[in-house]
């Protein structure tokens, strides 16, 4: 039996060839022998989504190169924040940590060694929610020349691959109980969007049930916690899941990283605070591409349909 280093979960729906696209890249990770995949697979919504659900199934049945991999069939459509919640409530209720990857991202062959370093490494401290696997090509572009590390802190939950340990996320209030609260403190709307403008935004969006999404929720869960995320300097991942998906690992839109720049060996900073100047660069992206029209109104029409934003 291969020794069974990590906890993967995928969650995946209607779109066989994104997934396969998706389980070959991480099967070629030079841990992926080592890890458990458990795949959750939704529901179909409506007839015309049963030929891709049950091709993502079958397709989840035969992934290979894993130490093991389990298929969940969802009997019914849950949708993707329900079936991403529950799937993460399952895995973190039975593993302490856990690395996730949705089924429109493509990862470097130095992903899993990157997500699984930095879960050990930051395990113990205290100011950090997650690690991300995914950064804005920005980053790398105007990176500091006296910067000494490969990764970065910010206030912001990225969920395009990530990795994360039980305790950040078991008592994660998906219903926030407390929005009303926080829908009428500009201080804390204004410390909230500290990671952009726009979270405090889409929060109002998920509570007044214009969209339905688990990212903004476990950022505020984050943010509640006054914890960081941790960010690649040069991303692990990309998202194939926007436009046609027919790119691959070079850059072609404005968030697409070119994953072969992806480090073996990065050096992790000890002491994890943001530094200002990277934060300025980071919040910039968002800034140039979240507060167009145009932009906000794809996301708003993806959120509805996928619960997830199509532009980070």
């Amino acid at each position: 039996m291969r020794k069974i280093l990590m906890q993967i979960a995928v969650f995946a729906f209607n779109r066989p060839d994104l997934l396969q696209r998706t389980l070959t890249a991480l099967a070629a990770n030079d841990l992926a022998d080592k890890a458990s995949v458990t795949c959750f697979c939704d529901g179909p919504r409506r007839e015309k989504d049963e030929p891709g659900t049950r091709a993502v199934r079958e397709l989840a049945k035969k992934a290979q190169g894993f130490a093991s991999v389990e298929v969940v069939e969802r009997p019914k459509n849950m949708g993707c924040a329900a079936s991403i919640i529950d799937g993460l409530t399952e895995m973190f209720r039975l593993h302490e940590r856990l690395i996730v990857i949705e089924d429109d991202i493509v990862t470097s062959p130095y992903t899993l060694r990157f997500l699984s370093e930095g879960l050990t490494r930051y395990a113990d401290n205290e100011n950090v929610f997650n690690i991300a696997a995914w950064t804005p090509p920005h980053i790398a572009q105007n990176l500091p020349a006296d910067y000494p590390y490969d990764v970065y802190a910010t206030p912001r939950f990225n969920c395009w691959g990530w990795a994360s340990w039980r305790d950040r996320f078991q008592d994660i209030d998906w219903s926030v109980k407390d929005y009303q609260i926080f829908k009428n403190a500009p201080q804390l709307r204004k410390a909230f969007n500290a990671g952009g403008d726009d979270l405090s935004l889409m929060l109002d969006d998920q509570m007044q049930g214009k969209i339905d999404a688990w990212d903004i929720r476990a950022d505020y869960a984050r943010f509640k916690k006054n914890m960081l995320g941790i960010n690649p300097v040069r991303s692990y991942a990309l998202n194939i899941g926007m436009g046609s998906g027919t790119h691959t690992t070079t850059a072609t839109t404005y968030w697409d990283s070119d994953i072969s720049l992806a480090m073996e060996h990065p050096r992790f900073m000890e002491d994890v605070s943001i530094d200002a100047r990277i934060l300025e660069t980071y919040l910039a992206c968002y800034k140039g591409q979240k507060r167009s029209l145009p932009v906000r109104a794809i996301n708003k029409l993806s959120r509805m349909l996928s619960g997830k934003n199509l532009i980070p």
